[in-house]
């Protein structure tokens, strides 16, 4: 079967979609297509994006194709060999060949000078702006923390922030070419990493006067070995922001790095958390310093968003804001799509928290879920991507976690790493069933079948179709 699915009509649109799914990187690509993976498992969880560049892509994968088969018919026709049919045989390959070599010099001629040129035009146009400049970064909790500074910040101040995902050089030149008039207060960069030097270069486009570290842990393990390569990439902001205004995720390995002022559930410096209550609704609890004191409340969940909130509120306060504005901007904070995001089906809750791609955050939730009342708890993972030689080590510590959180049923989507679970579930003497799940959008598609009133369902991460 696996053969054969390089002979499908769809073959083309499937080798084209997954070049997409990796952000048109022709080494990821290629690498991905030497593992020679089975055509008919991919494309289950998206589509293809039918992007000018995406176009020209089909254009050539079909022209390949094309070619490969007026090739063949004119040698069998001329050289009377039936033999030479098998050369059809080859045609899939050269498909992937040819759309890796396409897609380089794509790369090169065209798409690199033109975004070499947006980037300078949007950083000569960000040096004349007054406005403060925010950095947000790490390896977990980027998006969250950028939403929530700008919910709190905009209750006094103008506020712009990099919109959905987007946390590369490219697309912070793009908003700021397309989007910033320059009469703004406050800027929030969301800063991403997927290879050592990139918080370098994103600190040097943006030039942040405060910078925020959310948190450190396992990502990217194709371009970072260990934790000491993230932190060291994340230390480069050190070269622009003073430590006055850097706040860290109270975690060794960043402190140990980075001057700035930790953050944790506790509190930030002098602000003390206490009065701590979490439920399905939110979070409320007081953060005092001396005599001043703010009773808090937020529609995030979860122990492990106090932290960062504290850090809102001090950043908030250095900005200007009074504590009617802060107490005001913390309550209009609401979970963020499919970030530990509740909603309700007959009579049951779901927390959505798909777009979590670590193993922090797992830890978080499963010690929300541990700590929610509910007449049966439900977890469905498909555990974590890009571990490295680190991903069984990490999976069976997943199961121990899903073990110590108690649900009363654990659905695995099956792929490479359930194996790892299992063992960890099996170690740490988990008592709940266990299932597993060959086809994730069937399950998810029916996932109301599988609930009751009462029941709370946790779900967490997603496994993109170029991973096994």
């Amino acid at each position: 079967m696996r053969f054969l699915s390089y002979y499908s009509p769809k073959a083309p649109w499937k080798i084209v979609y997954m070049l997409q799914q990796v952000e048109y990187n022709s080494t990821k690509f290629i690498s991905w297509a030497t593992k020679f993976p089975d055509l008919s498992l991919v494309q289950k969880r998206g589509k293809l994006q039918l992007t000018k560049r995406a176009q020209l892509m089909l254009v050539l994968v079909n022209a390949t194709v094309i070619f490969g088969l007026f090739i063949t018919a004119f040698l069998i026709l001329w050289l009377g060999n039936l033999w030479i049919t098998l050369g059809i045989l080859i045609i899939p390959f050269g498909c992937v060949l040819v759309l890796g070599i396409s897609n380089y010099l794509v790369q090169v001629i065209l798409v690199n000078p033109k975004q070499n040129h947006e980037i300078n035009i949007a950083k000569a146009k960000l040096e004349k702006f007054s406005a403060q400049k925010i950095a947000v970064l790490g390896s977990y909790g980027k998006t969250t923390m950028k939403e929530l500074l700008y919910t709190v910040l905009s209750e006094g101040k103008k506020v712009a922030k990099t919109p959905g995902n987007k946390n590369v050089i490219i697309s912070h030149a793009r908003w700021v070419n397309r989007s910033l008039t320059g009469d703004e207060d406050v800027l929030v960069f969301e800063y991403g990493e997927a290879g050592p030097g990139d918080i370098g270069k994103l600190a040097n486009f943006s030039k942040p006067d405060i910078a925020v570290i959310t948190g450190i842990t396992l990502a990217h393990m194709d371009a970072y070995p260990n934790l000491d390569a993230i932190a060291t990439d994340f230390a480069n902001i050190s070269n622009v922001v003073i430590p006055e205004n850097t706040y860290i995720n109270n975690q060794k390995i960043l402190t140990e790095k980075i001057q700035g002022k930790p953050f944790d559930s506790h509190g930030l410096g002098e602000w003390k958390v206490s009065d701590v209550s979490i439920s399905i609704e939110g979070t409320d609890f007081t953060l005092t310093s001396g005599r001043e004191s703010l009773v808090l409340h937020t529609g995030l969940l979860g122990l492990h968003n106090i932290g960062p909130i504290t850090a809102v509120v001090v950043v908030a306060k250095k900005l200007g804001l009074d504590n009617n504005q802060i107490i005001a901007g913390v309550a209009k904070t609401m979970p963020f799509e499919h970030r530990m995001q509740p909603r309700q089906l007959g009579g049951a809750w779901i927390i959505d928290d798909s777009y979590n791609g670590n193993i922090e955050g797992m830890r978080a939730g499963l010690e929300l879920l541990k700590s929610l009342p509910a007449k049966r708890k439900i977890y469905v993972t498909p555990g974590l991507v890009d571990q490295g030689t680190e991903s069984e080590e990490i999976h069976v510590s997943l199961g121990g976690l899903i073990a110590r959180a108690q649900p009363n049923k654990t659905v695995l989507m099956e792929n490479s790493v359930t194996a790892y679970i299992k063992d960890g579930l099996k170690q740490a003497n988990y008592k709940g069933k266990v299932t597993t799940e060959t086809n994730p959008l069937e399950f998810y598609t029916n996932i109301e079948h599988f609930l009751a009133s009462g029941d709370v369902l946790l779900m967490q991460n997603d496994w993109p179709d170029n991973y096994k």
